[in-house]
């Protein structure tokens, strides 16, 4: 994949999309045509030594791939100048051999599956670190009470643990999903000119044999029009993007100068501007919502040319390479700055408490009008009120309350009612339980992978 340095480069991972460049390409369909001649020779389908001549032959810097893309465009894809190029390498009397019962759509299919599988194990790898890092901050963080949001106002208290909690639960269980998709949605494809395969590869299982010596699954049929293969690889992905992109979106948020309630990692040089040197911008939250809503418009691509008409589409098979191949790139680096920005993160509990105290009188009303209606000390209300006008001028009504008590050497401590009340986590909810049901889930995920 060519990469646009100045554009495009910052979201994606580097180290996928040179997984996915043109020489990855090439190579990929060298070692796809490699595997077919082996496994017909072995099967007695064409002359002995006719694959070990084709490897010598067939060497990645002996093609010129300048050249192979210049000539991609005669043919609308890469296979034709390909295989012309490979023939013109080979030896006479193996050449025709090459490329036998094979169609383009077979070689630009398979070498797309070999090229996507690793960068999913990748994905699939630091979505497990993201996981921990998670745990991390549910442990640290299951009892720093903080205001819960809905409609983007104050509501009930929450913890940030809790919040931590709501972004881990879709990731595991989406670590299922992309280990079984690893394991056996990746497929070879080797249908033909017309996706009917060849009798003589199908009496001899060469399908599945190609399939097992390429780290692929051997499909029920040739899928040339059948792009479900394709469909459920750029779902996942997509499922990825939502998921990272709700959680940038609460930090993002949440790190407001007006919040103040979490920061980026202080990572040199990141965050500036290039007018107001005193910002620390979430930049890593934009590199990783900028890549989720790019992979949202690819998978609308995708969707779009999931129907394909007759045994070879015109233009929908083609439209899908960019989009699955950026895609998994883009997600890839997703998941990637989400590691670090959430290894990182800084957490600042006494601004969400002060931020949650703002509003507090708010959930707390209830319940002091009942406990003022059955304490006969006539100071509580009193000090109330004054803290309710503090209110007003937005100073905490908890704190504000604290010191009034202060004020009139009333000790809160003795009180174990009236401290019950004031304190956010009693307006919690099954919050605890919530942390040690995800801490557990991830706990057993992390079990067992080590064990796999």
């Amino acid at each position: 994949m060519k990469i646009n340095r100045l554009i495009n480069q910052p979201f994606v991972h580097l180290g996928v999309a040179e997984a996915l460049s043109d020489r990855a390409f090439i190579q990929a369909m060298i070692n796809f045509e490699l595997a077919v001649l082996e496994h017909r020779e072995q099967n007695q389908l064409i002359p002995k030594n006719t694959f070990q001549q084709s490897k010598q032959a067939l060497d990645i810097e002996l093609f010129d791939i300048d050249a192979i893309g210049a000539q991609t465009y005669l043919g609308g894809n890469a296979a034709i100048p390909f295989v012309a190029q490979a023939k013109s390498l080979l030896p006479s009397d193996v050449r025709p051999f090459f490329h036998q019962t094979l169609t383009s759509q077979d070689v630009i299919d398979t070498a797309m599956m070999m090229m996507l599988k690793p960068s999913l194990e990748r994905i699939t790898q630091d979505l497990e670190e993201v996981l921990t890092a998670c745990s991390v901050l549910i442990k640290a963080h299951r009892s720093s009470p903080m205001a819960g949001r809905t409609l983007m106002q104050q509501a009930l208290p929450i913890t940030f643990g809790t919040k931590v909690t709501q972004w881990a639960a879709p990731l595991t269980a989406i670590i299922p999903d992309l280990s079984q998709l690893v394991q056996s949605g990746f497929y070879l494809q080797w249908g033909g000119p017309v996706g009917v395969s060849n009798e003589d590869n199908e009496d001899n299982d060469l399908p599945q044999q190609v399939a097992a010596s390429l780290g692929l699954s051997a499909p029920l049929l040739p899928w040339h029009t059948n792009r479900q293969p394709i469909h459920a690889i750029a779902s996942l992905l997509d499922a990825c993007a939502g998921t990272i992109e709700n959680i940038v979106d609460d930090i993002a948020l949440m790190s407001q100068s007006e919040l103040g309630e979490v920061a980026e990692p202080p990572i040199e040089g990141m965050g500036g501007s290039s007018s107001m040197p005193h910002k620390r911008n979430p930049v890593l939250c934009a590199l990783i919502k900028t890549a989720a809503l790019r992979m949202h418009g690819h998978l609308s691509v995708i969707s779009n040319t999931t129907a394909q008409p007759f045994e070879r589409a015109l233009g929908q098979w083609h439209a899908s390479w960019v989009p699955l191949t950026e895609g998994t790139a883009l997600v890839a680096g997703g998941m990637s700055y989400l590691k670090t920005l959430l290894q990182g993160l800084q957490v600042y509990p006494e601004r969400m408490a002060a931020n949650l105290d703002l509003n507090s009188d708010a959930y707390l009303s209830k319940s002091l009008k009942a406990y003022f209606a059955d304490n006969k000390d006539a100071i509580y209300p009193l000090i109330a009120q004054a803290s309710e006008e503090a209110h007003s001028k937005h100073q905490g009504f908890v704190t504000t309350f604290q010191a009034l008590l202060a004020e009139q050497s009333v000790d809160l401590s003795e009180d174990d009612g009236l401290t019950t009340i004031l304190s956010p986590l009693s307006y919690c909810g099954a919050a605890q339980r919530q942390c040690d049901t995800i801490l557990q889930a991830i706990e057993n995920m992390t079990l067992k992978n080590e064990s796999a």
